[in-house]
């Protein structure tokens, strides 16, 4: 086994010329790329309300009814509580959602 992956290496580097380096790089741009498929994959297929809608009626996640209603009532209040309506008598209500600032 040892002397034919001898005569497949020497037949890469001497006759194709085909180096460690060269292979090492292949090998991470393929990579690359695979990850950033993958990344870009789960990005575009990632759906916001299921996971809320999951983690909120997933027993696993908080356990009791009394506990996930609390949460639900709170996140309501809070969301609500950064809103900002506004009308005049001759308009339908506006929605004018919050400014969100990341860190």
């Amino acid at each position: 086994m040892d002397d034919k992956w001898k005569m497949f290496k020497n037949y890469m580097h001497n006759e194709l010329g085909i180096t460690k380096y060269d292979i090492k790089q292949w090998i991470e741009d393929a990579v690359e790329r695979q990850a950033e498929a993958l990344v870009k994959h789960q990005f575009d297929n990632f759906d916001v309300a299921s996971v809320v809608q999951k983690i909120i009626t997933d027993d696993n996640y908080f356990g009791q009814e009394r506990l996930k209603h609390e949460i639900a009532t709170e996140l309501s209040r809070q969301i609500l509580s950064r809103l900002e309506f506004t009308k005049n008598d001759n308009e339908e209500p506006k929605f004018y959602p919050p400014t969100i600032t990341l860190p």
